[in-house]
């Protein structure tokens, strides 16, 4: 088995049995856009009951991740990063390694599944990490970026992720959208 993250894949169940896969990987493929079309109007025919995302790797093997965030492919492609919402999903599991919440609420884990660590937020108490950031870093080119911001406020502030580290490295960049 590889230790390379091939790709993320999604299957949604929804009531009436009918199941809607999706996935990206880490060449930027993804679900074509007309079946994530007709899956979001088919949310409004049979409600989901259920969501199992997987990380699947080059050699085929596929993990159930069953958090609350999206898997992001690391740059390395190692594992995942995952950014968790202040709660979770009714079709996550609410406990750690799956769930960890705020200030600290974001963590790395390996291509098997196992958690590598979680993300330590310097700002501390009342901020949260709100996002991952993809957007143009030309000093930092391949490094994943994640927004932090203050309880009741937008992520502004952009820090790096370091793939070996639970530190978060401040950039000293204000991130407005």
């Amino acid at each position: 088995m590889s230790g390379l993250v091939a790709c993320v894949r999604n299957v949604v169940t929804h009531a009436d049995g009918a199941a809607f896969e999706e996935f990206y990987d880490w060449q930027g493929g993804r679900t074509d856009f007309e079946v994530e079309m007709e899956h979001l109007r088919y949310v409004k025919v049979s409600p989901v009951v259920k969501v199992m995302k997987f990380v699947v790797s080059e050699g085929g093997a596929a993990v159930e991740f069953p958090v609350s965030g999206t898997p992001c492919i690391l740059p390395d492609r190692t594992g995942v990063l995952v950014v968790f919402d202040k709660e979770p999903s009714k079709f996550s599991c609410p406990e750690a390694p799956w769930f960890f919440g705020f200030p600290n609420n974001a963590a790395i884990y390996n291509a098997d599944g196992s958690l590598r660590f979680q993300l330590h937020n310097p700002e501390g108490e009342n901020s949260y990490i709100g996002a991952i950031h993809t957007g143009a870093m030309p000093d930092h080119p391949d490094t994943l970026g994640v927004l932090v911001g203050t309880v009741g406020h937008d992520p502004e502030w952009l820090y790096l992720v370091d793939c070996n580290s639970p530190e978060i490295i401040s950039t000293g960049k204000w991130i407005r959208y």
